[in-house]
């Protein structure tokens, strides 16, 4: 399958929102999971041995598929900008979000991303977002608005995890404009694997000059089975999903997309960290939701009305 690029006019195929689906579970689940992983491994380790995991999982698998593992030298500037962007600043904000507030309000920030997403998509790939996808994205944020709005005296207490979040938020959504606008020759998995190394290289030697330290012989089997979900399904699978996603979807419908996430992640926050769940979350519930009819309907039926 061909790696990220410029989409064309051809109908998008309907897995593209399969794997979309797929990436909505594998990323709502994963902040529940990663607030587990954080009660027993400090922030960067954690996303140290999981992005390290995932990188070698992801090359391992398309070697096993007979991929070459070659990169042609023209990428690796863009590929080592992207990775610092898409991986390094973006996992090590969300982190730090997850670790100073709670793992549903870091979900809310963190998608803030489609705005991110649709801004620079006009000025960097010139894209003209359609009524529809716009009232989407209103949608969208009112929904991320009312669930943000009976909490932000959580947020007054954590101003460095709130910035840091949203700073993670403006990265993913650089990044997937970044993916966006050039040709990879390259596989999808491959791409997603030297990613995830390369991006963890400045984190790994950021680890190594501070005091933290983790004894990782306590580490309970909750916390390595943390560490392996959010290895091989938020990192490997969701990467995977999401590469193709970005290739076959326009920027902004893309952005606009992972919308579901944060409900995702709000709802499987409540369920395994106990976050409380009401009237505030099933009215954004309602606003996300009806941005997702909106932005995914087919565009045959556009045309038809």
């Amino acid at each position: 399958m061909a790696a990220p690029g410029p989409t064309s006019r051809a109908t998008v195929p309907l897995v593209a929102y399969a794997l979309l689906s797929v990436v909505w579970l594998s990323w709502g689940l994963s902040y529940p999971v990663m607030r587990i992983a954080l009660d027993h491994i400090d922030p960067w380790g954690s996303r140290c041995v999981v992005m390290t995991l995932a990188g070698l999982f992801l090359l391992g698998q398309a070697r096993l598929f007979g991929q070459s593992l070659r990169v042609p030298r023209d990428h690796w500037r863009d590929l080592t900008i992207t990775a610092i962007v898409n991986m390094s600043v973006f996992q090590i904000g969300m982190t730090y979000g997850v670790l100073l507030l709670s793992p549903g309000r870091t979900a809310l920030l963190i998608y803030t991303m489609p705005i991110w997403t649709a801004i620079f998509a006009t000025l960097m790939l010139k894209e003209r977002p359609a009524p529809r996808h716009l009232a989407a994205l209103g949608l969208g944020l009112l929904g991320i608005v009312v669930l943000m709005s009976q909490d932000l005296s959580q947020l007054a207490d954590a101003p460095a995890g709130a910035a840091l979040t949203l700073m993670a938020a403006l990265a993913f959504g650089l990044g997937t404009i970044l993916l966006k606008r050039r040709i990879w020759r390259v596989d999808v998995g491959v791409l997603a694997g030297w990613q995830l190394l390369v991006g963890v290289v400045p984190l790994t030697v950021i680890w190594l000059l501070t005091d933290y330290s983790t004894d990782w012989r306590a580490v309970p089997l909750e916390g390595w089975l943390a560490v392996a979900f959010l290895a091989f399904i938020s990192n490997a699978a969701a990467y995977l999903a999401w590469f193709r996603v970005v290739a076959a979807l326009p920027a902004t419908v893309s952005g606009i997309g992972t919308l579901a996430v944060p409900v995702i992640g709000l709802g499987s926050s409540a369920v395994v960290v106990g976050e409380a769940v009401g009237a505030h979350e099933l009215a954004a519930l309602a606003c996300i939701g009806s941005a997702l009819v909106i932005t995914l309907m087919p565009r045959r039926r556009q045309r038809q009305s």
